[in-house]
């Protein structure tokens, strides 16, 4: 579990790709749409039995539709849309030890056209 990070991606008309810790996507007219959805996701476990618990950094709140599962998606615009960044944090449990570890991933979507 210790090599476990969060990966996130803004989705884009490209081929997108996720990074660990922070992603960054630039918004242009026909290249994505605004707002988007930034894409979360825990790599780095083993085999194991484990839960997820998700928590917006910026409202404090659990993402809607991010209950128990390694992926979680959050709409995001640029910061011309009063926006622009996501902070996804998870604590991952193992339930068969009792251990658990806490990750987090930041997205940020930029407006390159305005």
């Amino acid at each position: 579990m210790s090599n476990a990070v969060v990966t996130c991606y803004v989705d884009t008309f490209a081929v997108d790709v996720p990074e660990a810790f922070t992603c960054f996507s630039t918004w242009k007219p026909g290249k994505a749409t605004n707002p988007t959805n930034a894409y979360f996701q825990v790599v780095g476990l083993g085999q194991g039995n484990y839960s997820y618990a998700w928590l917006d950094v910026e409202t404090n709140t659990v993402p809607a539709n991010c209950g128990n599962q390694s992926l979680c998606r959050k709409s995001i615009a640029t910061e011309t849309r009063n926006d622009g960044e996501a902070t996804l944090r998870v604590t991952i449990t193992d339930l068969d030890t009792g251990e658990s570890k806490s990750a987090q991933a930041t997205a940020f979507y930029n407006d390159g056209y305005n």
